[in-house]
């Protein structure tokens, strides 16, 4: 998964109140945006992580400790990486011109997606001279390219052969490093979601496609052209939680989204309660006094 705007995703995660597809790398960016942003120290940190996690991730409790271990590495290490904020990456003409070059539209998309990646880490650590050390499953699924771990290394090393990428010395992995970045002359695109980079090519290409009106992810339309959502915004999921104005106090809270019984928070509720106890306590003893007499 890679953000692009992290203090955006943050606000947006807590604001759903959702982890994403990738739960230990929200709650980095969640810990970074607490130091950061909300100026917490480490205690404060991990107690805001710990309950969020607790609320709104199911498998929280049946592996905690695996979790709180993390959430406390989490905490220690918000100092080393500052919260990075893109609003995009630009692809200029000359880079375009390079990829459509290769005249073979899986590659193209393999390239447009490598050098999306390259650029964006470039930003991140302007050192870093155009590696690439993202999973390759990752890239190719980001490049909407589906085939088999051979088919992928066969790909890459088709553009290998073309110039376009380079190899480390230690053929231990499938890292590379993009040779074509040329950031002269004019800006063709502006890439600002690193969700579909494969669809981010063909949109630029001409293909009909358009975003979710959910969570705007670029999608293909069906042959009606009447298509709305995305696979994940379109399938109903029922709220879990509700918010509830307190009877009482007037303090919201939240219950959840079945719950139509509990009118007031927990500490107007103490209240009550310690107020019914005594109640029924001086009932109790008057009852005891009416019968000794």
């Amino acid at each position: 998964m890679m953000i692009l705007n992290e203090k955006k995703y943050a606000e947006f995660c807590l604001s759903n109140r959702t982890l994403g597809r990738n739960p230990y790398i929200t709650l980095s960016i969640l810990a970074k945006y607490y130091y950061y942003v909300c100026g917490y120290k480490k205690k404060k940190i991990i107690e805001e992580l710990t309950a969020f996690i607790e609320k709104y991730y199911n498998k929280y409790k049946p592996n905690h400790l695996y979790w709180d271990e993390n959430i406390e590495k989490l905490s220690n290490s918000v100092k080393k990486h500052p919260l990075f904020e893109a609003d995009y990456v630009c692809i200029t003409d000359n880079e375009i011109n390079t990829i459509q070059s290769i005249h073979n539209k899986v590659l193209e998309r393999l390239a447009f997606t490598l050098l999306c990646i390259a650029k964006l880490n470039s930003l991140k650590n302007p050192n870093n001279n155009g590696w690439v050390n993202a999973e390759a499953k990752e890239v190719f699924s980001l490049a909407r390219i589906s085939c088999n771990a051979y088919e992928r290394y066969a790909k890459l090393c088709e553009l290998s052969s073309l110039g376009l990428l380079e190899f480390p010395k230690k053929n231990d992995n499938l890292n590379c490093r993009v040779t074509y970045i040329n950031n002269e002359g004019k800006v063709a695109v502006r890439v600002d979601d690193f969700r579909e980079l494969g669809y981010e090519y063909l949109k630029y290409c001409g293909a009909p496609l358009i975003k979710c009106q959910e969570c705007g992810k670029l999608i293909r339309n069906n042959k009606y052209g009447n298509k709305k959502y995305c696979s994940d915004c379109a399938v109903y999921v029922p709220k879990e939680y509700k918010t509830v104005r307190c009877a009482d106090c007037g303090k919201e809270f939240e219950v959840a989204a079945k719950n139509n019984n509990t009118f007031c928070c927990d500490e107007c509720y103490t209240i009550y309660r310690r107020k019914y106890k005594a109640e029924k306590e001086r009932e109790r003893r008057n009852k005891q006094k009416c019968g000794d007499v």
